[in-house]
């Protein structure tokens, strides 16, 4: 066959490169819905919204970050989600025994902290499911206190 022949039946190359392009696009996107991607996503929001809570400073205000660091877990997937809960509930508990050991809080009162705040974190884990909200700031909005700094 000629070389012209083999020209015109040859894909166009720029069309070649584009395909290529989409390929290593596509791995990259389904690297990042892997379960460990997932996971590492979710305990770094975990961890971004508590520095971003001690960083605003304002008192009464962690219920928004709560709900915040576990709807932007859960909004990467399935195991975004359950990392969400696991760590919530790993931190809940620490927080239980700090309260009653280090602050000297009574059983009853650790106990309705340790229960509000799961609940929090559930209300962000159930605000991110919802498909009613573009973003954590405006499904925690509920939540938000008036001084906190807007950047959050």
């Amino acid at each position: 066959m000629s070389n012209f022949i083999r020209y015109i039946i040859q894909e166009d190359p720029e069309k070649q490169m584009k395909k290529k392009q989409t390929n290593r696009n596509n791995k990259m996107t389904n690297l990042l819905e892997t379960p460990f991607a997932q996971i590492f996503g979710a305990a770094s929001d975990m961890y971004k919204n508590y520095n971003d809570m001690k960083e605003d400073n304002v008192i009464g205000n962690d219920d928004y970050f709560h709900c915040k660091a576990n709807y932007e877990a859960t909004q990467r997937g399935k195991w975004g989600e359950k990392t969400a809960e696991a760590l919530g509930d790993a931190k809940e508990r620490i927080d239980y025994f700090k309260n009653r050991i280090i602050k000297g809080t009574s059983a009853i009162d650790a106990y309705a902290d340790y229960e509000h705040d799961k609940y929090i974190n559930s209300l962000g884990r159930h605000q991110a499911k919802s498909g009613l909200y573009t973003n954590a700031k405006d499904g925690c909005e509920f939540k938000r206190k008036k001084s906190t700094n807007k950047k959050y």
